[in-house]
């Protein structure tokens, strides 16, 4: 008698691969990170109270070129506040460039990462207050050049979700133009700018060709 055999195509599944990196060339990591804080200062000698607040947010993507190598595009936005009884301090950074992240170990579950991203920001600046019961602002704005550079730990759900904790160090070369609303001069500035912060965020994976 003859035979009759029956085949069937099958397709894996790239979510479950439990012995892969989730960081597998050809995929999208896009999402959101930021860090917050606030805090509260006082001098006892001059009695002088102060409260400082603080945010910055970063919206990213990329793809990976090779496994575990990430290439993209981020734009972040930080803004800080600072008062005191004599007077104001508000300050805004945006920045935007290319970035490019590393993840060390091909485990699963997630990996330890390192980012650097050099590109264009500008930069505001406004203090204000009374001097001799008359109100003084004085506003620095302009660009420059950033560079901004993180070290964390992503862990992985599902082959799809990654969460994120990282140490920032961004530093700020920036050309800046200072303008006061009693004499209404201008000068010129150069200086540097740099922070140390902690960021957590969410990041989702996405295949080329998604499921």
């Amino acid at each position: 008698m003859p035979t009759i055999c029956y085949s069937q195509d099958t397709q894996t599944d790239t979510t479950h691969t439990a012995d892969v990196t989730p960081f597998r060339k050809g995929r999208w990591l896009t999402g959101l990170t930021g860090s917050i804080g606030s805090g509260s200062f006082e001098n006892t000698k001059t009695d002088n109270k102060s409260i400082s607040n603080w945010y910055r947010v970063e919206i990213g993507t990329g793809k990976f070129i090779i496994d575990r190598l990430n290439l993209g595009i981020s734009a972040n936005m930080e803004r800080r506040n600072e008062e005191n009884e004599n007077e104001e301090n508000t300050s805004e950074i945006f920045f935007i460039g290319p970035k490019g992240t590393y993840f060390l170990s091909p485990s699963s579950i997630g990996s330890v990462f390192f980012s650097l991203s050099p590109g264009y920001v500008l930069y505001r600046e406004t203090i204000g207050g009374l001097d001799e019961e008359v109100y003084v602002e004085n506003v620095n704005k302009g660009g420059g050049f950033g560079f901004l550079s993180t070290f964390g730990f992503s862990y992985v759900i599902q082959d799809r979700v990654s969460f994120e904790l990282g140490l920032n160090y961004n530093v700020y070369w920036l050309n800046l133009t200072q303008e006061n609303n009693i004499n209404e001069s201008t000068n010129q500035n150069s200086f540097e700018l740099s922070n140390l912060s902690f960021s957590f965020g969410f990041k989702i994976l996405l295949d080329s060709k998604p499921l």
